[in-house]
């Protein structure tokens, strides 16, 4: 691999960042691409609008890994998070046509929606239940098409909620603040399974579907190597900052009155206007929905072999976070 050119979208991003760091450790030559050449861009950094406009930039680029996306930020509308998570998948596939042999999408199993039946395979029907994951699933669609017509090899990831050290604004980041703070409480019975992907097992995903030959043309999940449960994921949170989980609890359905209404306040623009909401529908589905999901493919063809469990994985995140 290390005699490859790797170019990797969203380079300043959590998951980007974390990505060219470990292939330019591993001797890969890396091109990061980011929005803005400035003091938080890798060294080498090559800006997304003048790659677009010289997609001659590409050339001894052996294989595009893209990561860049907006995902679940409030006060952004519909036709922004189109145009970031749709429109630019194909901008890059175009650009990419004639230069790049592999274009590995890293997508989301939020695709899936919530499904009873687990845990969850590449075989489950598209049900998004976002906005954000309506625009990834669009994206798959479009990269299927648009990579068969221009001739580049497509490979599409779809991790689980990826978390890890620098990441300041994920679930697990804010479940850490607002028990550092006294204010986190467990929604309902705490009992419902949760799955999330430590970043270096995410990495390791990556970039095995960027090296493997069995990798061309296929879909694949990466999962973490076991699930927890709400109330374990949040008392492992709470030992590694060095508290304890409140024993109050809030009643699923109290909280999700609570999260209807806040949701029409925000949507008729009656609050939280210039700030994110402490909850919503969204958030809670999160939260309460039971989900796993289920690598084998990933295992089977690609060698994918998850390693950082949550007790190792949320104590590495949080290092430092101590009270």
């Amino acid at each position: 691999m290390s005699g490859a050119r790797v170019a990797v979208t969203g380079a300043t991003g959590f998951l980007g960042g974390h990505l060219v760091r470990d292939l330019g450790a591993r001797g890969t030559s890396v091109l990061p691409i980011v929005r803005r050449v400035d003091d938080r861009a890798p060294p080498m950094s090559v800006a997304l609008d003048a790659l677009l406009a010289d997609p001659a930039r590409l050339d001894g680029v052996d294989t595009i890994v893209h990561t860049a996306a907006v995902r679940h930020r409030h006060g952004v509308d519909a036709g922004a998070y189109r145009t970031a998570n749709v429109t630019l998948v194909e901008h890059l596939l175009r650009a990419s046509a004639g230069r790049v042999r592999r274009f590995v999408h890293v997508s989301s199993v939020g695709v899936y929606g919530f499904p009873q039946h687990l845990p969850i395979t590449e075989a489950h029907p598209y049900a998004p239940a976002t906005l954000y994951s309506s625009t990834k699933v669009e994206a798959e669609k479009l990269a299927r098409r648009v990579a068969k017509e221009v001739g580049i090899e497509l490979v599409i990831l779809r991790p689980t909620i990826v978390y890890g050290p620098g990441d300041t604004n994920g679930m697990l980041d804010k479940t850490a603040r607002m028990i550092l703070a006294g204010t986190y409480r467990i929604v309902g019975r705490g009992d419902n399974t949760l799955h999330h992907t430590f970043v270096s097992d995410v990495v390791d995903g990556i970039e095995l579907a960027v090296r493997s030959p069995n990798a061309a043309g296929e879909d694949f999940i990466l999962a973490g190597p076991e699930t927890t449960t709400l109330r374990e994921f949040s008392e492992t949170v709470a030992r590694a900052v060095g508290r304890k989980v409140s024993r109050l609890r809030i009643p699923l359905g109290f909280a999700r009155a609570v999260a209807t209404a806040i949701d029409v306040a925000t949507y008729r623009r009656l609050s939280f206007r210039d700030r994110e909401p402490p909850i919503n529908n969204e958030k809670l589905d999160v939260m309460s929905i039971p989900i796993a999901f289920d690598p084998a493919k990933a295992r089977a063809l690609l060698g994918y072999a998850p390693r950082i469990g949550y007790d190792e994985g949320i104590r590495r995140a949080l290092a430092g976070r101590a009270a």
